[in-house]
Order: structure tokens, then C-alpha cells, then sequence
């Protein structure tokens, strides 16, 4: 029988049900009487009980699932990325970047350099790595806002691409959704499993935080031979997360304790793990404005970033029908009509993910 909440009512209901059952000394029960109140006073706090009861249940039963799978939430992840240094005219003798040298955004943050960076002689420009101070979102920056470092002067220009691989601690949501895909995983040998297993794929910092990670897999199926192409939170998946992610779905023995831990592919399949390309989508689109609006660079700033977005969105082996596409571009304030130079859907294979490439803007 499910567990089931009294109420007040309820439970003083039953309790003058019990004592007329018992006794016929006690006849008065109506509200203000002195047995009713004396019902009452303990109904409260039983009612309470019942809450704290359910809530309890509610909260344990997920987390005793969790820790009986061994099924740690995802901690944050630290935002890292590029800032690139340029000179005109280049530098003419041999440098290096240190590490620890610290850019500076427009809003006041501030990012730190990850490694060393030799800049040659005759070189106009170098990117040094570098990443946030905390792990989170707060890391994310957009392209071209980190534009100072007082370790160089105003002749080097400095600027950054977007860095948006910094994520939060693992909400309860993804994390239930991620078990549910675990769970599927189990049965190895699945096409469920192994694109889990091609998921779990992770490259560590010195400190242990995840600098980079599979965020998307696509699946490509032959008999006896299976390909999944995997993408990350930096883009292109590194060779080195190829190899961890190769790692997972083969299984391996540790050198040390000889311990073997099994892989996900099937006995007798192949499954190669491999990085995911990047296709660039160009686009040509006429806008109409409302009255009162015009077709200015603000405007075209935000369609191309909603073009980014919508394409982002799209998974390995899905269509996004270019009406779906339209629809996203009008969100665009002052946007009223848009009509596109193709009537042509656009195709995300299986080894690809969707970037933007051009986008031409053109008044309708």
C-alpha cells in the first residue's frame, strides 16, 4: 500500500472514530468540547509528523538509489580557453609568457595563465592558455572582452575568443537524467552503453577539475563495426580525449593492481571512438523590420547569435528544418519577416556538429 499523508481533519476524524468504538462514556465531541481539544492538540503535531515523514521519504529514496550505484554528482567545471597577444610590428627577439600572468576582462575579471608560452622572434601574435579562478558558469566570457594584462604595455593588443566551458555543480535534474542514461548503459554491448561509456570520456587539470569533456555523440553503425564521434566543451575533441574515451568503451587492466575493469563494446565488435568534425553552415537571409526599427549592426549581432544557438542545438543525425530555423530568428526584437536564399533543410550527420559560418544579412 502507498505511504499516504493525514491531514487534521483526518486524524482527529479517526480519533473520535476509535473512541466511540471503545467507550460510550464519552459523547461530547464537538468542536471546543474538552475531548474534542484534547483530540486536537496531539493532531497537530502527528500531522507535522506525517510531513516531515514524506519529505524525508521523498529526499532518501534518490539519494540511497545514488549512493547504492556509487553515482556521484558531476562536480563544476573551471572555465579555461585562449587569450591571443599580437604586435605590430612583431617582437624582434625571443620572449616568453610565464605562467601565472593575469589578463584582465572589461568587467574586472580576471584569468590566469595555465602554461608557459615562448613567443619567437619575427612572431606578430600567440595564444597563451588560461582559465578562471573558480569552477562554474561565472568563468563563461564572451569573445573579445579579456583586452588587458599589466605584464604588457599598450603596443600588444589582447583579446580572447568566446570561453564558455566553465558549468555549475550538476543540478538535480541533469544528474536524474544522466542516471536514467546509466541505467540503460548497464546492458554493455548497447547502443545505449556505448555512447554512455563515449560520454564518461575526461581530460583532468593538475587540480582535478574536468578541463575538458564530452558534451555530444553521434552513433554510425555498420555490421561488426561500429564508429561514435564525440565532441567536446573546448570543440574538437583532443586526441587525448579520443584516447580516454577508446579506453572506456575497450576496457583495461591496472598496471598496478591488475584489476580489470570491463569495457562496453560487445565481443566481436569494433567500436572506434573518434573526434566529431565541426561543419560551418553559411546562410543568406533578407529582414523586414517593424516600423519604428531599423536593420542596424546590433540587430545583426543578435540573429547571428541566435543562428549560432539554434544550430548548437541540433544532434548528430537530426534535421533542422530551415521553418524551425526561421521561427528562432524572429524571435529577434523588431524582426517581422525573414526569408532565407535556400529552401533547403539542413543536415547534421552523424560525425558533425553545426557551427555558424557566414551569415548574410540583407534588408528585405
Amino acid at each position: 500500500m502507498a505511504f499516504q499523508i493525514k491531514d487534521f481533519a483526518s486524524i482527529v476524524a479517526s480519533q473520535i472514530n476509535h473512541a466511540r468504538s471503545v467507550t460510550t462514556k464519552l459523547t461530547d465531541f464537538q468542536p471546543g468540547g474538552v475531548a474534542r481539544t484534547i483530540m486536537e492538540a496531539p493532531a497537530v503535531e502527528i500531522e507535522e509528523l506525517y510531513l516531515q515523514m514524506f519529505l524525508g521519504l521523498r529526499d532518501a529514496i534518490p539519494v540511497a538509489t545514488f549512493l547504492s550505484f556509487g553515482f556521484e554528482r558531476l562536480p563544476a567545471a573551471v572555465a579555461h580557453g585562449f587569450v591571443s597577444i599580437s604586435r605590430t610590428p612583431a617582437p624582434n627577439q625571443d620572449s616568453t609568457v610565464p605562467i601565472g600572468t593575469v589578463f584582465k576582462a572589461t568587467d574586472g575579471r580576471e584569468y590566469t595563465s595555465t602554461g608557459a608560452v615562448d613567443w619567437p622572434s619575427g612572431v606578430s601574435i600567440v595564444r597563451v592558455p588560461v582559465s578562471f579562478s573558480t569552477a562554474g558558469l561565472s568563468g563563461n566570457i564572451a569573445e573579445g572582452l579579456i583586452t588587458s594584462s599589466d605584464a604588457f604595455s599598450d603596443q600588444f593588443v589582447i583579446s580572447n575568443g568566446a570561453i564558455e566551458t566553465g558549468s555549475d555543480i550538476e543540478s538535480d535534474a541533469e544528474r536524474e537524467a544522466r542516471f536514467a542514461e546509466f541505467i540503460g548503459s548497464l546492458s554493455r554491448g548497447t547502443v545505449a552503453a556505448c555512447l554512455y561509456a563515449a560520454k564518461q570520456a575526461a581530460i583532468l587539470d593538475v587540480n582535478g577539475n574536468r578541463y575538458e569533456y564530452v558534451i555530444r555523440a553521434g552513433i554510425n553503425e555498420e555490421p561488426g563495426h561500429v564508429r561514435i564521434y564525440i565532441y567536446s566543451n573546448r570543440g574538437a575533441a583532443s586526441a587525448d580525449l579520443v584516447a580516454h574515451g577508446q579506453r572506456i568503451m575497450d576496457g583495461w587492466r591496472d598496471d598496478v593492481t591488475g584489476a580489470v575493469t570491463p569495457g562496453y563494446r560487445a565481443a566481436g565488435v569494433r567500436v572506434d571512438v573518434l573526434a566529431m568534425i565541426e561543419r560551418a553552415v553559411t546562410l543568406s537571409i533578407a529582414v523586414e523590420m517593424f516600423p519604428g526599427y531599423e536593420l542596424n549592426a546590433d540587430v545583426e549581432q543578435r540573429i547571428g547569435d541566435v543562428f549560432g544557438e539554434t544550430l548548437r542545438a541540433v544532434e548528430p543525425g537530426a534535421t533542422l528544418y530551415l521553418g524551425t530555423l526561421v521561427e528562432a530568428l524572429l524571435v529577434v526584437p523588431g524582426v517581422r519577416r525573414i526569408v532565407p536564399s535556400t529552401n533547403n533543410n539542413i543536415i547534421c550527420a552523424t560525425n558533425e556538429t553545426l557551427v555558424p559560418g557566414a551569415l548574410n544579412v540583407s534588408t528585405l
